[in-house]
């Protein structure tokens, strides 16, 4: 799983500096092997969703508090269903239930190169 999110490119970044992308900084274990704590993503709030992306939400019951999860399941109500990768430490759909869309900040669509990643 952990190859299927691209590294950001020169042209990922630029739409970062223009305020297309948006960064966030993993906290936690949840979404382990693909993103680890500590790993830099880049988010695309205007980015079409389906079932399989990484999405940025807010978490249902904690406004402050932000969840990056994969798409399991898009359900014909506007809601989705919201897992982590990493199922012994994930709190998702599973315990909270499905995600209303206007909850979803956006799309993951790239991870951006730390030193954990970097060639010595």
């Amino acid at each position: 799983m952990e190859s299927e999110l691209p590294f950001a490119t020169w042209k990922d970044r630029i739409l970062f500096f223009l305020g297309r992308r948006q960064g966030f900084v993993i906290e936690g274990n949840s979404m382990s092997p693909t993103l680890k704590d500590g790993d830099g993503v880049l988010i695309s709030p205007r980015s079409k969703i389906n079932a399989g992306d990484i999405v940025l939400a807010h978490h249902p019951f904690k406004k402050s508090v932000k969840i990056l999860k994969r798409i399991s399941q898009a359900n014909t109500d506007d809601t989705f269903e919201l897992i982590g990768d990493n199922a012994d430490e994930s709190t998702d759909s599973r315990a909270f239930g499905p995600i209303h869309q206007k909850h979803i900040l956006g799309k993951v669509t790239c991870r951006l190169k730390t030193r954990a990643h970097s060639s010595p």
